[in-house]
C-alpha cells in the first residue's frame, strides 16, 4: 500500500479537520499517566508514550455496562450510540488484541451485538513503537512495534512527520477522504521509517512461545504451578489490564421499581471464579487458578482459534505487586 505524510506541525489541523466528521480519541497526558481521552486540537497529543496503563480492549468490551434494563412491565435492550470514533495513536499491540477478540466476539456463528457495533464504528490509527518498554515482547507472540494487524491505518513518527500507511480497506477509504492534509513521501522518510522498523524491532524482550503448547500439555506437576503462585494475592490485575482476556459475568441490580442487568468483567485469578452454588471449587488453589491463566492463552486459545492469545504488552508484568513475570513462568514451562 501507499503511504501519506502529514507534517508533524500540522497535527492540530489533522485533529480539527477528523473532528469536524467523527469523535476523536487518542493519548493524552493526565495525573497518573498517559491516558486514551478525547481530543481536539487544543489537546496536547502525546506521541511518545510506551502505552496505556488500561488496555484498548475498555473502548469496545468495557469493564462494567448496562445491557438491558427491567421497569416492571418489560425488558429492554440497552441502546447504544452510532458516532463513529478515530481512534488516534493507539499502540500496536493494543490493535492487535483487539483483531484477537474478534474471534471471540464477532465469529461465523455468534456475534456480541455490543462489541460488534463498537467495532463496526471505530477507525483504528495505530502508531507504531519507537521506543519499547523493557517488559514489552511482541515480537516473539506474532506482533511487533510496527504490527499492522487490528489497525485500519499505521502510523509512523518520524523526526519531523509522521508518516501514515492504510492496511483496511476502511483505512484506504479515510486516507482518500482526507488526501489534501497528506503529501507525498520524500525517499528520506521511507528510508528513515525502515531504520525505524528495523532498530525499534531489535529492541523487544525476547520470550520463547513456540512449543509452550506441547510443553504446557505435559506440565501437570502441581507444585510446578504452586511454587509460582505462592506469592499471587489474587488481586486479578494481570488479567483486568490484558487486552486479551475476556471474561464476564452477569448480574442484576434493582433499580427503584426495576432493575438493570450488568456485564462485567470477570478473572479466573479470582477464588471465587469457578465456585459452584454448592460451595465446591474446582480451582480452589491459587497454583490452579495460575495453570489455568497461562493454558488459556498458550494452550487453549490456539487450540479454538488459531492464535496465542498474548500480544506480549507487558502489562500483566509492571502491574503485579508480588511481581511475578509471565516471561519467566513460560521459561520455565519450557524448559
Amino acid at each position: 500500500m501507499s503511504f501519506s505524510v502529514l507534517d508533524s506541525k500540522n497535527l492540530n489541523k489533522f485533529i480539527a479537520a477528523i473532528a469536524k466528521q467523527a469523535r476523536v480519541r487518542g493519548p493524552v497526558a493526565d495525573a497518573s499517566g498517559v491516558i486514551l481521552s478525547d481530543i481536539t486540537p487544543r489537546s496536547s497529543v502525546i506521541l511518545t508514550y510506551a502505552n496505556f496503563k488500561l488496555p484498548f480492549k475498555r473502548e469496545f468490551f468495557p469493564q462494567c455496562e448496562v445491557i438491558s434494563r427491567y421497569d416492571g412491565a418489560a425488558v429492554k435492550e440497552e441502546s447504544s450510540d452510532n458516532n463513529v470514533v478515530v481512534y488516534f495513536g493507539i499502540r500496536p499491540c493494543d490493535a492487535q488484541s483487539i483483531a484477537m477478540l474478534d474471534k471471540v466476539f464477532v465469529d461465523d456463528k455468534y456475534a456480541d451485538p455490543y462489541f460488534q457495533k463498537r467495532r463496526n464504528n471505530a477507525l483504528i490509527i495505530s502508531l507504531a513503537c519507537n521506543e519499547p518498554a523493557a517488559t514489552c515482547f511482541c515480537e516473539s507472540t506474532g506482533g511487533g512495534p510496527a504490527s499492522k494487524s487490528g489497525s485500519d491505518v499505521i502510523a509512523y513518527s518520524l523526526k519531523q512527520s509522521l508518516l501514515f500507511e492504510p492496511v483496511s480497506k476502511k483505512g484506504e477509504d479515510f486516507i482518500k477522504k482526507n488526501a489534501k492534509l497528506f503529501r507525498a513521501p520524500a525517499q528520506k522518510e521511507l528510508q528513515e521509517r525502515e531504520k525505524l522498523v528495523s532498530v525499534t524491532s531489535s529492541k523487544t524482550h525476547a520470550v520463547k512461545i513456540d512449543g509452550s503448547r506441547a510443553a504446557l500439555a505435559k506440565k501437570t506437576d502441581s507444585s510446578f504451578w504452586d511454587n509460582i503462585a505462592e506469592t499471587c494475592l489474587g488481586c486479578g490485575a494481570c488479567t483486568f489490564l490484558c487486552p486479551t482476556c475476556h471474561c464476564f459475568d452477569l448480574f442484576d441490580e434493582k433499580l427503584g421499581d426495576g432493575s438493570a442487568r450488568l456485564r462485567l468483567h470477570d478473572a479466573c485469578m479470582f477464588a471465587s471464579f469457578v465456585k459452584e452454588a454448592s460451595g465446591h471449587n474446582p480451582r480452589n488453589k491459587k497454583g490452579e487458578r495460575m495453570r489455568q491463566r497461562v493454558m488459556h492463552k498458550f494452550s487453549y486459545a490456539p487450540e479454538n482459534f488459531n492464535a496465542v492469545f498474548c500480544v506480549g504488552c507487558g502489562r500483566c508484568i509492571s502491574a503485579c505487586p508480588s511481581n511475578i513475570d509471565i516471561r519467566e513462568t513460560l521459561a520455565g514451562v519450557i524448559a
